[in-house]
């Protein structure tokens, strides 16, 4: 998502790294991963 400027996209992904934040406690494989993409987006 290079060069993102939508905002909705990025309050999309704000929701799902609080929705990944509850799995990543759980320990839920791939959950970690999905969280670091997310955070990378928003960078």
């Amino acid at each position: 998502m290079e060069g993102m400027t939508s905002d909705r996209t990025r309050k999309a992904i704000t929701s799902i790294r609080s929705t990944l934040a509850i799995y990543q406690h759980g320990r839920v494989p791939g959950a970690a991963d999905l969280a670091r993409r997310a955070r990378e987006a928003l960078a």
